[in-house]
């Protein structure tokens, strides 16, 4: 790394004409740099370290402008000058802020205020993007929440199912196309948009599952219209129950445990003739457990239908993986061993071995630490190797295939800080 002089006096000058985009992290402002000035080339990474009662000092990293990758971040921890890399919706699918805005201190107010818990913003590891083309769209994932969202408020769950019905087919044919649901649209979504967007994800995640199990598109089509309306109940719940940040009572308890049955009477008294027994069945029963502790009816085994457990595992496995207000998101890996600990106690084994198979346990983008003390960012998934990822190093860039580097191994996924300090590690080339 080379250090460059401190430049005070053409200081104003280069924040006013040459910076072009920055993302402050802590103490440290990246900043890129793309105006004509001496002895630098357009894109240029700017290191601009914060000292207490000192002048701004200027490092200068030689390196080239580096290709953005997606990262997870809590609203606590962003600063002003990160840039969103997946847009925020409001509770209509409207969009509140789009994908490459830069955050200041009221857009990060407001998501405050929304009660955003979690965003995707885009980081500056020097990493080879990965493949895209085959991730479900998003824009068919948001107009299928606000169609769900029109459809409840306008009809109050009374008139004709046909705009459920239709977002749901778009879906299907979605991933028959061999599209994969990821990334939940519950983390981009405002917190009174949850129920909504939660139900996108399980009835996306819930079809993928389903096309593995090995249904032909009428059964995912039944399959989806019961997970899509899986929560319809929460409607009639109140906000201040569904996101209370304490310990809920235990009248609000009961009071949560009866959304299957409330969802479930309103579909039954209005809709039955446009609802098969199976998905009415996944409204009523998707927190039915298979040992008998689940609710509201208790039942337990076989008298669990296949489909109302592939939607009740879609359930656990979202809601886990979600910030909510009060508590925060299981890492994927977290969330994956415990689903895989509860076979024959809470769900059939062989569908939480179908389970299994949909869904990797270091998801592509997962910042990790490996056994030899290194981190990288999981880049590529080995199938029948759901924890030997591909991982790139973050200081090195080499690719490890831990699918044959078989020495080595993740030892877990970065938490939230160790995530950000790796970032500022790898922009100032510090190797410790």
């Amino acid at each position: 790394m080379k250090i460059t002089s401190p430049l005070a006096s053409h200081e104003k000058d280069l924040q006013a004409d040459i910076f072009t985009g920055a993302h402050l992290l802590g103490p440290t402002v990246l900043v890129e740099f793309s105006g004509a000035f001496p002895g630098r080339e357009p894109g240029t990474i700017v290191v601009c370290v914060k000292k207490y009662l000192s002048p701004s000092l200027l490092l200068r990293v030689e390196t080239s402008r580096r290709t953005c990758q997606d990262m997870k971040l809590p609203v606590s921890h962003l600063t002003p000058g990160m840039k969103l890399a997946r847009p925020i919706y409001g509770l209509k699918g409207q969009m509140l802020l789009n994908r490459g805005v830069e955050l200041t201190t009221s857009y990060i107010l407001g998501l405050r205020r929304h009660k955003i818990l979690a965003v995707m913003i885009e980081s500056i590891l020097g990493l080879d993007e990965h493949d895209t083309e085959n991730i479900l769209e998003e824009n068919v994932r948001i107009q299928a929440m606000a169609s769900i969202e029109t459809w409840v408020q306008n009809n109050k769950g009374q008139q004709k199912l046909s705009p459920v019905m239709d977002s749901v087919n778009s879906i299907v044919d979605e991933i028959l196309s061999g599209k994969i649901p990821s990334g939940g649209l519950a983390e981009i979504s405002t917190a009174d948009a949850y129920t909504f967007a939660h139900s996108i994800d399980v009835c996306a995640f819930s079809v993928y599952m389903g096309l593995n199990y090995g249904y032909q598109k009428k059964a995912l089509l039944k399959l989806g219209i019961g997970s899509i309306l899986h929560d319809l109940g929460k409607t009639k719940v109140s906000l201040e129950i569904l996101n209370k940040p304490d310990k809920l009572t235990d009248q609000e308890m009961d009071e949560i445990k009866n959304h299957p049955l409330f969802g479930y009477n309103m579909l039954i008294n209005n809709l039955s003739d446009q609802l098969c027994d199976t998905s009415l069945d996944i409204v009523l029963g998707h927190h039915e457990r298979y040992n008998g502790s689940g609710y509201p009816k208790g039942i337990k085994g076989d008298e669990i239908g296949d489909m109302t457990t592939i939607c009740a595992l879609a359930d656990v496995y979202s809601a886990m993986t979600t910030d909510r207000v009060y508590r925060r998101a299981f890492p994927a890996n977290e969330a994956y061993e415990l689903i895989m600990t509860c076979g024959d106690l809470d769900f059939k084994m062989r569908l939480v071995r179908l389970f299994a198979t949909c869904v990797c346990p270091y998801p592509v983008d997962t910042l990790v630490l490996l056994s030899t003390g290194e981190m990288g960012q999981v880049t590529a998934n080995n199938r029948n190797l759901p924890f030997r990822p591909v991982v790139t190093l973050i200081e090195s860039e080499e690719q490890v295939d831990l699918g044959k580097e078989l020495s080595v191994v993740v030892k877990r996924a970065l938490t939230d800080d160790e995530a950000k300090a790796a970032l500022i590690r790898y922009a100032l080339g510090n190797k410790s």
